[in-house]
């Protein structure tokens, strides 16, 4: 049988109790203790990705997470350009999600598409020139806030949680 374990409430580094004490109900021979690791760890992707968001509002962009990978894709690439499905590959998303990404930064002036001179059936996406100049201010206050995250994290820390996350992801 479970053993029965107080989880603090309203903890940023643990769910609610009443979501592990619904699963404990449902599920009386689970790991709650794996099953609070995993709630928390999908917390803190969430937290990241509100705080990403938050910043990026903040710097009077309305960029969401995902159009804000494709900006700095593009911005950390030496031509500032990527063929289409090269992002989609990178972003582990399909082709389809792409050029929906693609048409929205288009139409907000970030990107352009511009056929691939080496080989015309492949489409490229390409920084304009104001996004550009957006971006040579976005990027690195995310790159800031990527460094800021784990600033109280030693070496020793950050390498453990990083051997910690890649065990997890092996795993899904």
């Amino acid at each position: 049988m479970a053993e029965t374990r107080q989880v603090p409430r309203n903890d940023v580094n643990h769910p609610p109790e009443s979501t592990l004490e619904s699963y404990a109900r449902s599920f009386p021979e689970a790991d709650v203790e794996a099953l609070e690791t995993h709630l928390a760890l999908a917390s803190a992707s969430g937290s990241i990705t509100r705080g990403i968001e938050a910043r990026i509002r903040e710097l009077g962009f309305d960029l969401t997470r995902q159009r804000y990978t494709v900006v700095r894709m593009l911005f950390l690439t030496p031509e500032q350009s990527l063929p289409q499905s090269e992002i989609a590959q990178q972003m582990s998303v399909s082709g389809a999600n792409v050029t929906q990404l693609i048409d929205a930064l288009a139409g907000d002036g970030w990107v352009e598409r511009e056929i691939d001179a080496a080989d015309r059936r492949v489409t490229n996406a390409k920084l304009t020139e104001a996004g550009r100049e957006r971006a040579s201010v976005l990027v690195p206050a995310i790159f800031d806030l990527m460094v800021e995250s784990c600033a109280d994290l030693d070496s020793g820390e950050r390498a453990e949680l990083r051997r910690l996350v890649a065990k997890v992801k092996a795993r899904v």
